[in-house]
């Protein structure tokens, strides 16, 4: 982890070995059968965002915009799904997911959230800026899943595009958002589910 002082919602949190992780995305995947998320004739609309710390810097900006933010420090991707399932039938037609500063993100896993959300959901994966070894693979795995299963189910909002060379948005660690950052990522989402979103 950096050096570097953490904006203050950030937590500190021991080290986790790859033993745990992989132990944890194994039974996250097979603790509940992979079903769609009920959804009645005409799923609510509204807008989910479950993420990790750098949504968790914004989560008032995006409350502003309509969002129900469920954000925590250190959640991983392979939380998703349970996270999504969770919520039942409330899911609203909109739901964003930015996960992956934390670790790994694979094709399957992201393919198992827009499973869970059914077809009358869309899902927006916002990919990871993070100076790690994962940023890249996890970027190249979100893009290939948003490739696969198609437009009408999933978008990816490209944060690391957009966000590149914008060195105010961020604290010294690279990743964590600064007020500026906080409220320029908001726009970035509210933008993209108000042009794509149903």
């Amino acid at each position: 982890m950096s050096r570097f002082p953490l904006p203050p919602f950030v937590r500190a949190r021991g080290r986790r070995s790859a033993r745990v992780l992989a132990v944890g995305a194994l039974a996250a995947a097979v603790a509940l059968p992979l079903t769609a998320l009920p959804a009645d004739a005409a799923v609510r609309g509204g807008r989910l965002a479950i993420g990790d710390s750098v949504m968790l810097g914004a989560k008032e900006e995006l409350g502003r915009d309509g969002f129900r933010v469920n954000a925590t420090v250190s959640r991983q991707f392979y939380e998703g799904d349970n996270l999504l399932r969770s919520y039942g039938s409330s899911v609203p037609r909109n739901v964003v997911i930015h996960l992956g500063t934390n670790g790994t993100v694979t094709t399957t896993e992201c393919k198992r959230i827009v499973k869970v959300a059914g077809k009358q959901r869309k899902v927006f994966f916002v990919n990871n800026r993070v100076p790690r070894s994962w940023q890249n693979s996890n970027n190249a795995a979100l893009a290939s899943c948003v490739r696969a299963v198609g437009s009408t189910r999933a978008v990816l909002i490209d944060w690391y595009r957009y966000s590149s060379g914008k060195s105010s948005w961020f604290y010294r660690d690279g990743y964590h958002l600064t007020p500026t950052g906080q409220q320029a990522y908001a726009d970035l989402v509210d933008a993209m589910v108000d042009r794509y979103g149903r």
